[in-house]
C-alpha cells in the first residue's frame, strides 16, 4: 500500500536520499527545495513545486500549489536546513544567526500551521535534527542553537497535535555538501571536531545519504513504538 510522503530539501543530500528511497518504493513523495532535482522528476509518483521555505511570505502559497489535489498525507519529514558560517559565535552576525534560524527553525513552525490544520490524521512528522543540537562543540553557533530549539519545537507540536507522533532524528554523520564544506576549512585548534569530520570522510562511519536512508526509513517506522511522540533521538545510540 502506497503513502503521500512531504519531504523539504530534496534537491540534495538526505532529502534526496530518503525522496528516492521512498519513490522506488511505490509511494508518493510531495518534495519542495529551491533546486529542482531533475532525476527525481523522472518518477511518475512525484510531485514537486520549488521553493525556498526562507521566504515567509509566499511560502503558504507555495504549500497549496504542492498539495493541490492531494487528500492525505501520512509523513511529513522535515529535513530543509543550513549550516551558519563556520566559526566563533562571538564572530558571527546576527544577520548570519537570524537566517539559520530561519531556515531550520521558523520555517517548520509556518509549514506545521499550515499542514496540521489540513491534514489533522497525519500519522507521523520527523524533524531532522542533529548532534550538534546536544553536543555544543566550538563552532557550531547557530547551527547547533537552531536544532536545539527544533528539538523543543517538536516536542511542544507534539503536545498541541496528540493524534500524531513526532520525533526529532540526528542522524548521524552523512558524506553530503555540508561535509564537503567543513572537511575543506582551514586547519584550526580551536575547532577539534573538524579533525574528527576528516578523520571519518570516506568510511563507514560517514555514509552517503543513499546508503543512509533505508536506515532512517526504518527509524521512522519503528519510532511509534519505541520512543515518546516529541523525543529527539541520535540513530547512533538506539537499540532498537
Amino acid at each position: 500500500m502506497s503513502h503521500s510522503i512531504f519531504i523539504t530539501g530534496v534537491s540534495s543530500g538526505l532529502g534526496y536520499g530518503l525522496a528516492e528511497y521512498y519513490l522506488q518504493q511505490g509511494d508518493k513523495v510531495l518534495g519542495c527545495s529551491r533546486r529542482t532535482p531533475e532525476e527525481l522528476t523522472q518518477y511518475e509518483n512525484f510531485q514537486f513545486t520549488s521553493c525556498d521555505v526562507s521566504k515567509f511570505d509566499t511560502l503558504p502559497e507555495k504549500l497549496d500549489q504542492l498539495f493541490s489535489g492531494v487528500e492525505t498525507c501520512e509523513l511529513a519529514i522535515l529535513n530543509a536546513g543550513i549550516l551558519s558560517p563556520f566559526g566563533d559565535l562571538q564572530e558571527t552576525s546576527i544577520e548570519d544567526c537570524q537566517n539559520v534560524m530561519d531556515v531550520n527553525l521558523w520555517s517548520n513552525k509556518i509549514i506545521l500551521d499550515w499542514l496540521l490544520p489540513r491534514y489533522p490524521a497525519i500519522k507521523q512528522v520527523v524533524t531532522i535534527s542533529s548532534g550538534a543540537a546536544v553536543n555544543g562543540n566550538r563552532g557550531w553557533n547557530a547551527y547547533s542553537i537552531s536544532k536545539s530549539a527544533l528539538n523543543m519545537l517538536t516536542k511542544l507540536y507534539a503536545q498541541e497535535a496528540p493524534q500524531t507522533h513526532f520525533l526529532a532524528i540526528a542522524p548521524g554523520l552523512i558524506a553530503t555538501h555540508m561535509q564537503d564544506v567543513l572537511c575543506g576549512l582551514d586547519e584550526d585548534d580551536r575547532f577539534p571536531t573538524l579533525d574528527s569530520l576528516r578523520s571519518r570522510r570516506g568510511t563507514d562511519q560517514m555514509p552517503t545519504a543513499e546508503q543512509l536512508a533505508p536506515k532512517i526509513v526504518a527509524v521512522i517506522e519503528n519510532a511509534p513504538a519505541h520512543a515518546d511522540s516529541g523525543d529527539f533521538i541520535d540513530i547512533r545510540k538506539i537499540d532498537w
